[in-house]
C-alpha cells in the first residue's frame, strides 16, 4: 500500500462551494449575511495570519467578518467585558478569540463568558466539556479539519492505532477526543515522551500538532523541548512525509499549504440548522440531557442544620 498524504485543498474547495450556496440561502431568509467577529489582543503575527485567512474565506463564502484589534496592554477584565458584550449582540452570530493572548490574560477567564452557541472555535469551557462528554458542540478548527480530511479520503478510524503528537487545547486534545469518538485507539505523545520514534512507528494514523515544523521526520519523531527554539513558519507542516519503512502509514499534517482549517472556521459560522450544532431542532433534546447530567452531578451546598434536625446532645 502506498503512503497517503492528505492534502486539504480539494476538500476546502468543495466546502467553499457548499457553504457559498448555504450562506446565500441564509442571507435570503434573514435579509442579511451571518456575521463572524474576530477579536485580537495585541499584534501576534500568527494570530494576524489566521485572521487574514478566515476573513478571506468568509469573503469568498458570503459571510460578514469583522476584526477587532485591541491593545496588548488591555486588562483581563476589559477583554472579558468586550467578549461578553459581543456574545450578547443579536447581530453577531459567532465570535473567535484569536490566540495567543498576552501573558497577563487567562484564556479561561475570557472565554467562559462567551455563549457556547457563539463560541465557533470551540475554545470555551462549555464547548470543551461538551466535546469531552460527546455532546453536540463546536470543535477547534484544526482538529475538526483533520477529521473531515479523513472522512473525505474515505479512511475509517474504527480499530486504527492513532498516535497524536501534541497536547494543546486547539490541536492534540480535541483531535484525540474526535478520534476516540470514531473508535480509534489513541496514544498521546508530547515533549516529555520517551522514545517517540518507537511509538510513532507503531501508528496506523499519525496526527502531529506541535507548532514546530519538522517535529516528525521519516526516521521517527525528534520532538524535544529544544524544538521550541527553532524558527517556525506557519505554512510548514509539523510532520515530514511518512516513514520510509512504513509506506502504509497515514499522516495528517495539520498545516499543509491552504488546508481546510480556515474553511472549517468559516464553516462554523451559523449557516443554518443543518450545519449548526446548536440548531433549534436539537436544542430541547440537549437541554433535557444537560439538565439530567447536571442533576446527577449536583451537590447541594452545605448548610447548618436547623434546630429541629440538629442532633440532640449526649
Amino acid at each position: 500500500m502506498s503512503a497517503t498524504i492528505l492534502d486539504g485543498r480539494g476538500l476546502a474547495d468543495d466546502l467553499r462551494a457548499q457553504l457559498t450556496a448555504e450562506a446565500a440561502r441564509i442571507t435570503a431568509e434573514r435579509g442579511k449575511a451571518a456575521q463572524l467577529v474576530l477579536v485580537a489582543a495585541g499584534e501576534d503575527p500568527t494570530a494576524a495570519l489566521y485572521a487574514g485567512q478566515v476573513a478571506r474565506s468568509c469573503l469568498r463564502i458570503g459571510l460578514d467578518c469583522a476584526l477587532r484589534t485591541l491593545p496588548a496592554t488591555i486588562a483581563e477584565t476589559a477583554l472579558r467585558a468586550e467578549i461578553a458584550a459581543l456574545g450578547a449582540r443579536a447581530d453577531v452570530d459567532g465570535v473567535v478569540l484569536l490566540l495567543p493572548l498576552p501573558a497577563h490574560i487567562h484564556q479561561r477567564v475570557v472565554t467562559e463568558v462567551l455563549p457556547p452557541e457563539k463560541d465557533v472555535d470551540g475554545l470555551g469551557p462549555r464547548n470543551a466539556g461538551h466535546l469531552m462528554l460527546g455532546f453536540p458542540s463546536f470543535v477547534p478548527s484544526t482538529a475538526d479539519a483533520a477529521l473531515e480530511l479523513l472522512r473525505h479520503a474515505g479512511i475509517a478510524l474504527r480499530g486504527l492505532n492513532a498516535v497524536v503528537v501534541g497536547r494543546s487545547n486547539v490541536g492534540g486534545k480535541p483531535a484525540a477526543l474526535l478520534f476516540l469518538r470514531e473508535r480509534a485507539t489513541v496514544t498521546f505523545c508530547h515533549s516529555r515522551t520517551r522514545d517517540l520514534a518507537a511509538i510513532t512507528r507503531q501508528a496506523d494514523l499519525l496526527f502531529a500538532s506541535t507548532g514546530h515544523p519538522g517535529s516528525i521526520t521519516p526516521r521517527g519523531g525528534r520532538l524535544s523541548p529544544a524544538s521550541a527554539r527553532r524558527a517556525r513558519s506557519p505554512h510548514q507542516p509539523d510532520a515530514d512525509p511518512p516513514h520510509a519503512d512504513r509506506p502504509e502509514l497515514t499522516t495528517v499534517p495539520v498545516l499543509l499549504g491552504r488546508e481546510p482549517r480556515t474553511s472549517r472556521a468559516a464553516f462554523h459560522a451559523p449557516c443554518g440548522a443543518r450545519l449548526h450544532p446548536y440548531s433549534p431542532t436539537g436544542r430541547a433534546r440537549r437541554r433535557r440531557a444537560s439538565r439530567a447530567a447536571a442533576g446527577r452531578r449536583y451537590r447541594p451546598p452545605h448548610r447548618a442544620p436547623s434546630p429541629r434536625s440538629a442532633p440532640r446532645p449526649g
